[in-house]
């Protein structure tokens, strides 16, 4: 049972699915409901997977509906039509009045908005409602004036890596930037349970000796499977036990993403060296099971799929890109290789299936990596901690 003098935490994301940024969301606040830690309450513009997951948990819903244009942030909102803008600014307005009032209604003590898309949506009314809101930043890329704009008008900011906020501050030129860095925590039940290496290879019809490397990472064209495909032509060559796993969606129409790749599989003779699993809710259970994993992203903030690698203590190689440098510490937890540099990505593969003495080094250090830096507990102590900050000084004043 929740105490009623508990402070009111609202928080906020765009997405219907549960994509990595919502995996932590889902993470963050599992602990704390467990805990009993806030009153939790969780707005959601769009129905979908992520809804019922939150819901399942018990945790309080409002579906606040938003208008096409506002809706439209990560696809067009950067080039709209200049007759659009009035359009946009009336959605706004509208959104912007309902949240007030839903803050007000609620009694929110603070408003977390897990995406920089749903801060953007959400700074106004949360100013007009007098509630403290912080934005999680998680991109690895520059989207120009939003981003000023983004800062400007959150509270304070999270950022999931050292690299992201430096990065930011660059880009926009702000020497002194709100918030803090607090790392995406995972919670990983079954990571002391049974390998499953033989399980695996016996369920895709693979040989017992069969080195796996997994690629956890949907179609998008951020994750760079171009890349991938081109590294494991390389390596598959110069390995012949090595197999290449791929696990994720495609939110493209048509699956236009994953049928690209697929096509470029088949161009290169690849086909029954990389298997396409689809969705998969057993990434642990893989894990458990495969050699290496294989992140190929040119843009990756904090990847998720990495942070359970090393709790599962899965060697690593990935490209230098976000926060993926303080998840894989290169030579101590994985390999670091350039974005985009398939051949890099297959040396760096190839070597380490081939060399267990690495790979048992690198097993124990991930484990302790992410013991100290990534469980799910950690970012919850984390990040209460700062919320905590926040609603204090917001009392005393």
């Amino acid at each position: 049972m929740v105490d009623a003098d508990k402070p009111v935490v609202v928080f906020c994301d765009v997405y219907p699915e549960i994509y990595g940024a919502q995996r932590s969301l889902l993470e963050l606040y599992t602990e704390w409901h467990r805990q009993g830690r806030y009153r939790l309450h969780f707005i959601y513009p769009v129905a979908g997977e992520l809804s019922e997951a939150i819901g399942a948990l018990g945790i309080g819903m409002t579906h606040l509906a938003i208008g096409p244009l506002l809706g439209s942030y990560n696809k067009r909102l950067l080039g709209l039509h200049w007759w659009e803008y009035a359009p946009l600014a009336r959605e706004l307005l509208a959104h912007s009045r309902a949240l007030k009032g839903l803050l007000i209604e609620l009694g929110a003590d603070l408003l977390h908005c897990n995406t920089d898309r749903a801060g953007l949506m959400n700074f106004v009314g949360a100013r007009w409602a007098g509630c403290p809101m912080v934005t999680h930043f998680r991109r690895d890329c520059s989207f120009g004036r939003l981003d000023g704009l983004i800062h400007r008008g959150t509270t304070e900011m999270i950022w999931v890596s050292n690299r992201v906020r430096a990065e930011f501050s660059r880009n926009n030129e702000i020497e002194k930037l709100k918030g803090r860095v607090i790392y995406n925590g995972r919670s990983l039940p079954d990571r002391d349970s049974p390998g499953t290496r033989d399980e695996v290879r016996d369920e895709f019809d693979l040989p017992r000796d069969a080195q796996l490397a997994l690629v956890v990472a949907s179609f998008d064209v951020r994750k760079d499977h171009e890349t991938l495909v081109r590294a494991a032509a390389i390596a598959c060559r110069q390995e012949p036990r090595l197999y290449f796993l791929l696990a994720g969606s495609d939110f493209t129409p048509d699956q236009g993403r994953r049928q690209k790749i697929e096509g470029m599989v088949s161009d290169t003779g690849l086909s029954g060296r990389v298997l396409f699993l689809g969705h998969r809710r057993d990434i642990g259970r893989l894990l458990r099971g495969v050699d290496v994993l294989v992140n190929p992203a040119k843009e990756e903030a904090l990847g998720g799929a990495l942070i359970e690698a090393i709790g599962y203590g899965v060697p690593r190689v990935a490209t230098d890109t976000g926060g993926t440098a303080e998840i894989v510490p290169h030579g101590r937890c994985g390999f670091l290789v350039p974005r985009q540099d398939h051949k890099a990505l297959a040396a760096r593969t190839v070597e380490l299936v081939r060399d267990e003495s690495t790979c048992s080094a690198f097993r124990r250090n991930a484990r302790a990596h992410f013991d100290e830096n990534f469980t799910a507990a950690r970012c919850a102590e984390n990040t209460a901690a700062f919320f905590d900050e926040i609603i204090e000084k917001r009392c005393v004043g």
